[in-house]
């Protein structure tokens, strides 16, 4: 049985993009020139709209605007960490995977402000940040304990403690490739031998 699709309306297809287009200008402007430079104005003039646009679409203005480009790029580091960990066997090259989707996104200029973020604006992500972390840090618990299982992990490994090593390794990851886009195959690299080497130590 064939299914279709029905477009969507002009006006709402109209809505979408202009809201993309906002959204772009502010991954843009933060990671350029942080929360500070972030202002309506500065929006306006990226995107193309008045600043009473900014508001249609954002009614809670500047700190609205931040969240939802921190949030779409959350959910595009996290939809494509889980495509690519799929795509492969074991826990280095899975975990790996994860260190990839999150350093290339943070390496391109509209994900930058999302692996290098500045103090200012952490008050204001304070209520939406953290969910792909912790959804990344499930996904390298449940590899470790994988080959915990296999044997290749030491039985009496801590998975809990791994697991908060490997997480931070992946953030840290993001903070330099944020910084220096060029690193990103160095700390993809980085995240794959310190996964391999836990599974190379001597087991006891």
């Amino acid at each position: 049985m064939s299914t279709t699709t029905t477009p969507l309306p002009l006006r709402e297809r109209n809505r979408l993009r202009t809201r993309g287009d906002i959204l772009d200008a502010a991954a843009e402007a933060l990671g350029t020139g942080g929360y500070a430079a972030t202002t309506l104005e500065e929006l306006s003039r990226r995107a193309g709209l008045a600043r009473g646009t900014l508001y249609a679409h954002f009614p809670g203005g500047r700190e609205e605007i931040v969240q939802a480009v921190y949030l779409r790029v959350a959910e595009e580091v996290d939809e494509r960490g889980r495509a690519l960990r799929e795509l492969e066997n074991g826990a280095p090259d899975r975990i790996a995977a994860l260190a990839r989707a999150l350093t290339e996104r943070t390496a391109a200029p509209s994900g930058r402000f999302y692996g290098n973020t500045a103090p200012d604006v952490v008050p204001v992500l304070s209520g939406v940040s953290g969910a792909t972390s912790a959804a990344f840090e499930t996904l390298i618990r449940e590899d470790l304990a994988a080959e915990q299982e296999a044997g290749s992990l030491d039985a009496q490994a801590d998975l809990a403690a791994l697991t908060t090593a490997l997480s931070g390794a992946l953030r840290a990851s993001a903070a330099r490739t944020a910084l220096n886009p060029e690193t990103v195959e160095a700390q993809v690299e980085a995240v794959h031998s310190l996964t391999r080497g836990l599974l190379a130590a001597p087991r006891t």
